[in-house]
């Protein structure tokens, strides 16, 4: 049963994903580079969906990967009301063979879920997706995910949008066509505002070079925009960017 609290959903979730980052800290501490690379080849989605829903205990359910109802959210809390979804985004295959980046355009349902719901009820509060990095000390951006340009060889931030707080296109040394990186200094926590109005609040979890880091997304109304004119706000527009 839901109760009320003093602390928002992405509250919640941050401590989840602080408690996950802190444990995979530890464990590889002192080992080698690639024992830790092993390591987060190995680490699966559910494991960690299932890492977040035991931080509710008994009143969080997992649902990811067909264990529920085909609609049912990836981890769904009765008290407080939470619906999350969750990713990882590693480089797909294992340890032990050889890794890709795999397609944004076959991973972003669950930003477009988030975006697609409305504040009926109070949606918003209830709503967030959690997405999980491996260490950018191991991994590049490009390790992870293949994320498709619409200028040609140039990207814009509508291209990327979930990710503008924390990564930017680059030239290679030799090359024309862009590639995105991880942001040296990412924003910690920042608005991201869609074109059409729709504004979402990130939240990151632990650092980059951690062996996991996490991003909280939670959509947010104009009121609380405005209330957090002080953060960085980035607008996922589709003009060219140029370097």
């Amino acid at each position: 049963m839901a109760y009320s609290a003093p602390h928002a959903v992405r509250e919640y979730l941050a401590a989840a994903c602080l408690g996950i980052s802190h444990q995979y800290v530890v464990h590889c501490q002192r080992r080698t580079s690639g024992d830790k690379r092993r390591i987060l080849l190995d680490l699966r989605e559910i494991d960690l969906c299932a890492l977040i829903a035991r931080f509710f205990g008994a009143s969080g359910h997992l649902a990811a990967q067909g264990v529920a109802a085909e609609n049912a959210a990836d981890i769904e809390v009765d008290g407080p009301t939470i619906r999350a979804e969750v990713k990882y985004f590693r480089p797909s295959g294992t340890s032990k063979g050889q890794t890709q980046a795999r397609a944004w355009g076959q991973l972003d349902g669950d930003w477009k879920w988030l975006l697609s719901a409305t504040n009926n009820g109070g949606e918003f509060g209830k709503r967030a997706w959690v997405v999980f990095w491996p260490s950018i000390s191991i991994f590049r951006f490009t390790h992870c995910l293949s994320v498709p340009k619409s200028h040609g060889a140039q990207y814009c931030r509508a291209d990327f949008a979930p990710f503008v707080p924390y990564a930017v296109p680059e030239l290679p040394a030799n090359g024309v066509n862009q590639r995105l990186v991880f942001r040296a200094e990412p924003d910690r926590t920042s608005v991201i505002q869609i074109p059409n109005g729709k504004r979402v609040r990130c939240d990151l979890i632990g650092y980059a070079e951690h062996p996991i880091w996490a991003a909280v997304y939670t959509r947010i109304t104009p009121a609380e925009a405005d209330s957090l004119s002080g953060l960085p706000v980035h607008v996922a527009d589709n003009a060219r960017i140029t370097i």
